[in-house]
Order: C-alpha cells, then sequence, then structure tokens
C-alpha cells in the first residue's frame, strides 16, 4: 500500500497519528498542497476531489478521505482496537467522530471570514464568519460535555474520535496561532494531554 498524504494538513495528520497509535508502517508520497499537483488530471484519475489523503491498494484502487482510510486499516488490523470493543461505545465513538468532523468542517470555514491567512484568498464577509463560530462553539461546548472528567473523548481509552479532533486543535493553535477553543477547559486540559503523546509528534 501507500499513502498519498501531507505533513501538515489536518486530514492527512489525523492518518498519521493513527498509524502511529497502531504500529502500522504504510510507505508515504508527500505531495505539496501549493504547487497544483493535487488538480492535475493524473491525480484527480486517484481522486476526484483533488484532495489529500488517499491510500493506494495493492490492487491499483484507491481510498480517499481519512476517516474512511482509518476504517479501512481497523478493519485490518482490530488490535488493539480504536473504534470500542462493543457495539454500545462503537456507536458512541461514532457520535463523537461524527461531532469532531462536523466542528472542523465549521471551524475552518470561519476561519475562512475571520483570519487575516484567507483575507488574500477570498471575499471575507465577518458576519458569515460570526454565525459559523456560533455553531463552532455549539459543537465544542457538546464535546466540553461529552468528555467529562474523564481522559479522552470517549471515556478511558483512546479512540478514532479523539485522532479526528486533536489535529483541528492542533492546526488552530499550533499553525494558524488562535487561541482556539481555550475557554473549554476539558477540551484543552484534553489536548495537552494528546499533545504530549508519541504519536502527536509524527
Amino acid at each position: 500500500m501507500k499513502l498519498y498524504t501531507n505533513p501538515t494538513g489536518a486530514n492527512c495528520r489525523r492518518v498519521a497519528i493513527y498509524l502511529a497509535e497502531k504500529g502500522i508502517s504504510i510507505e508515504a508520497v508527500n505531495l505539496d498542497l501549493s504547487s497544483g499537483e493535487l488538480k492535475t488530471p493524473e491525480f484527480r484519475a486517484i481522486n476526484p476531489a483533488g484532495l489529500v489523503p488517499v491510500l493506494e491498494l495493492d490492487d491499483g484502487s484507491h481510498i480517499p478521505e481519512s476517516t474512511a482510510i482509518i476504517e479501512y486499516l481497523e478493519e485490518l488490523h482490530p488490535e488493539p482496537s480504536l473504534i470500542g470493543e462493543t457495539p454500545r461505545i462503537r456507536a458512541h465513538v461514532r457520535v463523537l467522530e461524527r461531532i469532531s468532523s462536523d466542528v472542523g468542517v465549521l471551524t475552518i470555514a470561519a476561519m475562512q471570514h475571520t483570519h487575516h491567512y484567507f483575507a488574500s484568498r477570498l471575499k471575507q464577509e465577518p458576519a458569515v464568519g460570526a454565525a459559523l463560530q456560533g455553531l463552532v462553539d455549539q459543537h465544542l461546548a457538546t464535546l466540553e460535555q461529552y468528555i467529562g472528567d474523564a481522559p479522552f473523548l470517549a471515556g478511558d481509552s483512546l479512540t478514532v474520535a479523539d485522532i479526528v479532533l486533536f489535529p483541528l486543535f492542533q492546526t488552530c493553535r499550533e499553525r494558524m496561532k488562535t487561541p482556539y477553543a481555550q475557554n473549554y477547559p476539558r477540551l484543552s486540559a484534553w489536548y495537552g494531554r494528546f499533545a504530549a503523546r508519541p504519536a502527536a509528534q509524527y
């Protein structure tokens, strides 16, 4: 197998962290997001969306989308389980994974209308950014309630829900230099714990 990826992309970071947590080694092909190569006909034949990550299987077929890649690899390497040992736990993890994915989409959309990084890339509408930020806060408040006093989003064990959410925090706080979710103390503490894990350094 081969993984088309980028070391800084938040969605790519999900897969990199997952692989590190599971101890799985896959050949990585790092692509430059700013070079335009993702939009070439050759790459769009691999992923019509023109995005990474993409997992290339041994038969030459391809799986795009970070969560789909993680789910596929989890089927191949079920131990240790990062999706949950029972149907009830797996359902709970799916809930948190979905909320984490949604808050990622909303956060990036909000930042596109508020952060100076995007000022030269599109016409920013502060009112749109403010409205989207309200939705971001709703999702973060939900996750803050879910995690409670547990070390991980779904309880005592790390799951794919944590892996989906962490790169968003990492991108916003470290790359974009914003005080993302700092008014959510439980999530901030969770972020600090996760950031100390060896897998977070990949």
